[in-house]
């Protein structure tokens, strides 16, 4: 031990100075862990089972990608946008499209709070 045939004095930095070298050595050993390819830690994750998606419905309406998509609060209604500059309100049950009253609401952001 850092102590053995000390004064007290000493001793206290004695003591310091060893607690100051590993937490240094705690540092590196951390940033060590810290620095990892994604290959690495890719490997030690375990595989998912196959995941299998079926189609319950398709909206048609779009002319082009679908950017973003977002369900409303009520679970029933989904606002999606496209790369055509469109944004449309979807009934989730009937996958009819909800008529918007206001033209200028096509140019916001899709969210489903404004119509909750």
């Amino acid at each position: 031990m850092a102590t053995d045939g000390l004064h007290e004095n000493e001793t206290l930095a004695s003591l310091k100075m060893e607690a100051e070298s590993l937490k240094g050595k705690l540092e590196e050993e951390r940033a060590k862990l810290h620095d990892v390819e994604l290959h690495q830690v890719a490997e030690r994750v375990e595989a998912l089972g196959q995941f299998v998606m079926k189609t319950r419905r398709t909206l048609k309406g779009h002319g082009n990608k679908v950017l973003c998509m977002d369900w409303c609060k009520d679970k029933r209604r989904i606002v999606s946008s496209s790369q055509d500059g469109k944004v449309i309100v979807w009934d989730s049950f009937t996958t009819n499209k909800v008529r918007l009253r206001p033209a200028w609401f096509k140019v916001l952001r899709p969210s489903c709070r404004a119509l909750s």
